[in-house]
């Protein structure tokens, strides 16, 4: 089973990602509380994407792919933004005490992101972006 959306980098379309998401974890049968810890992770995912990646330009597409297959869900956000490869690995190495109390802007989304799904990789693939995100079912 597969879903495809695609969107401008805007951050009013994040409400429109989030509900392709809760309509496509239901088609696949998505648990409640496992959909909603999904959405808020993709969420999260696409903001810095169109935020920080893309700087909200409109003329950029953020491209999202849902499949599922057996008990494993896997989500695709793909787009042609910059990644900040250092602050990826800045945040991910400082305890989550460490970057409330250094209270910097940036860090606590991607925390949040590890932490609600099982597997989190950064890869470029056909010159665009790909942040995937994996659950287990």
């Amino acid at each position: 089973m597969k879903s495809e959306f695609t969107t401008p980098c805007k951050p009013s379309r994040l409400a429109d990602i989030r509900r392709f998401l809760y309509a496509t974890l239901a088609r696949f049968k998505v648990a409640e509380g496992v959909k909603h810890e999904i959405v808020l992770a993709v969420d999260e995912a696409c903001a810095n994407a169109i935020i920080h990646g893309n700087q909200c330009d409109v003329s950029k597409v953020l491209h999202l792919e849902v499949s599922k297959k057996e008990r494993q869900l896997t989500i695709e956000i793909s787009d042609v933004g910059e990644i900040d490869n250092d602050e990826l690995d800045d945040a991910m190495e400082k305890s989550l005490d460490d970057l409330i109390l250094e209270r910097k802007a940036g860090g606590l989304g991607l925390k949040l992101i590890y932490s609600l799904m099982d597997e989190v990789n950064y890869f470029a693939r056909d010159n665009r972006n790909i942040c995937s995100l994996r659950k287990k079912l």
